[in-house]
């Protein structure tokens, strides 16, 4: 399965922005996509406005998203994103369980939302599912 095509045709890395205000959490994700061919971390992001300017320089195909972030909560995060870049898909990783908030997320325009407390195989699949959804 292709995940984005290059000149040349072949299959290219699914480019990732992460954005989350945990550095263990964020050190531990970013080694489990190093591990996967189909995607490549291009940035990190600690906080909102951060991730608006790394979008705008990095070019990311998806972005992971948390809720709880610190000054631009994840959910106006996502709406900025998804304005100065239509084309980014968002995933969403909270540590919150509650059903609400992935309804909330889906409205700002999350593609995905997943718990942090899941399953990590999951990651890696819904950054690729979201990537090529329409």
């Amino acid at each position: 399965m292709a995940y984005s095509r290059g000149m040349g045709g072949t299959a290219e890395p699914i480019r990732v922005l992460l954005v989350d205000d945990e550095p263990m959490f964020v050190e531990a994700l970013q080694a489990l996509l190093d591990a996967d061919e189909r995607v490549t971390v291009v940035a990190v992001a600690g906080n909102g406005p951060d991730a608006l300017e790394l979008a705008l320089q990095e070019h990311p195909d998806v972005a992971l998203v948390d809720l709880a972030l610190p000054g631009v909560d994840g959910l106006e995060t996502i709406r900025r994103l998804l304005a100065q870049t239509p084309a980014l898909k968002v995933v969403v990783l909270s540590g919150l369980s509650d059903g609400t908030e992935a309804s909330v997320a889906h409205e700002a325009g999350a593609s995905r939302f997943l718990f942090k407390g899941g399953l990590h195989d999951e990651i890696a699949d819904a950054i690729v599912d979201a990537h090529l959804a329409a």
